[in-house]
């Protein structure tokens, strides 16, 4: 299987799939869907939005087990100052190429885990499902609609890399802008004019010297506390001009707790309190259509679920040694999934998050290959 397993991601790769290609991740999911039906795996296509589909496949057991989910987005970032980004490459311990680890590696030892079980012809109780989805570097509108239409499952495995390591916390993503408002007239008469620089200025000061100390009063035991970047600003159109227009666009990380929805307030409440001194003030804070549109929660799974001492059972029995579970400073679709009532979602992938959207994306093939013996033993604990 490990040959074959390099043989699926080095066919990954050399399909671009992301926001700049036409048909985003719809090649993607045909080569997967032709290698499944190709091994007697039962698989669909489902589409999602725009004709963008999720492929579903499942080791079907007999009913009176529980679901495992084996999860991994299809999408992956453009080349970027990659060169030869999709092509390819492998020497000694390492294949080479976008996607490599976010996520075509842990997607192909996932799909390596259901042709294994199909060919042992293993008596399952439960059944075990791969889920490829679409969009999770934007929108993640495959895991959204999984969570969304009635999926159900007991377990869920999300392959982003931890090195082996099994995640069951990270922080929400807030992506937002504050915009505010001014009246533009000629630089030579600026007392005639609202500048809206200045009261983007004014709110931004708030931000640095009372909101983002304040942060720190809120803690988590795996994740620490929340944290807000101010990462753009963009205001006025010429020098001669008072400008009438100023937008900042933030990135705000939750821990498990906070809302989207009350983070918004909490960034509203403090524009509007310096409206509340000054009639000519107007801001608005929103949350951006990735994060309005599909909300990227923080995930909080229960560390001692059976799913976690599988995999920390799995761990331990390919690498010989005790770890932990772990926070992750890095968002997943784990918490879309945690959402459905009754499931317990973890993250747990081969690979270092370093690489990923990197100008020289590689994963070991020594993890890629325990990642699906991990897997696989996962399975078998819960599901057999």
């Amino acid at each position: 299987m490990p040959e074959e397993i390099e043989r699926i991601l080095c066919g990954l790769i050399a399909i671009e799939g992301h926001e700049e290609t036409a048909d985003r991740e719809k090649p993607v999911a045909a080569f997967m869907q032709d290698y499944f039906d190709g091994q007697g795996v039962k698989s669909e296509l489902v589409p999602v939005v725009d004709g963008r589909p999720n492929v579903i496949a499942r080791a079907e057991g007999a009913g009176d087990g529980p679901v495992l989910l084996l999860n991994g987005h299809m999408d992956t970032v453009p080349a970027y100052a990659m060169e030869d980004a999709f092509v390819p490459r492998a020497d000694d311990d390492r294949i080479r190429g976008r996607g490599s680890v976010d996520m075509k590696g842990p997607l192909a030892a996932m799909m390596g885990v259901l042709v294994a079980l199909k060919r042992s012809g293993a008596k399952l109780r439960g059944d075990v499902v791969f889920a490829g989805t679409i969009g999770e570097e934007k929108a993640s509108e495959g895991a959204h609609y999984l969570a969304k239409t009635g999926f159900q499952a007991d377990y869920a495995i999300v392959g982003e890399s931890t090195g082996l390591e099994v995640g069951v916390a990270h922080k929400g993503a807030l992506r937002g802008e504050a915009v505010f408002e001014g009246y533009a007239v000629h630089s030579s008469i600026p007392e005639q004019g609202v500048n809206a620089i200045h009261h983007a200025s004014a709110w931004i000061e708030k931000i640095r010297s009372e909101y983002i100390p304040s942060l720190a009063e809120k803690s988590h035991p795996l994740l620490g506390s929340p944290t807000m970047n101010l990462g753009v600003i963009e205001g006025g159109t010429r020098m001669s001009s008072v400008p009438d227009l100023c937008s900042i666009r933030f990135d705000r990380r939750m821990i498990p707790g906070e809302e989207t929805s009350g983070v918004v307030g909490d960034l509203q409440a403090i524009a509007d309190d310096l409206a509340s001194g000054d009639p000519d003030f107007k801001g608005k804070v929103r949350a951006l259509p990735e994060s309005s549109v599909g909300p990227h929660p923080p995930l909080e799974s229960d560390p001692n679920s059976p799913l976690v001492k599988a995999l920390l059972s799995a761990h331990q029995a390919e690498l010989e040694r005790e770890i932990f579970p772990i926070g992750l400073p890095y968002w997943t679709d784990a918490a879309l999934f945690a959402r459905i009532p009754g499931l317990q979602a973890v993250v747990c992938g081969p690979g270092d998050v370093r690489q990923a959207h990197s100008n020289d994306e590689w994963i070991s093939k020594r993890e890629l290959y325990t990642a699906y013996r991990m897997y696989t033993r996962a399975a078998a604990q819960l599901c057999m």
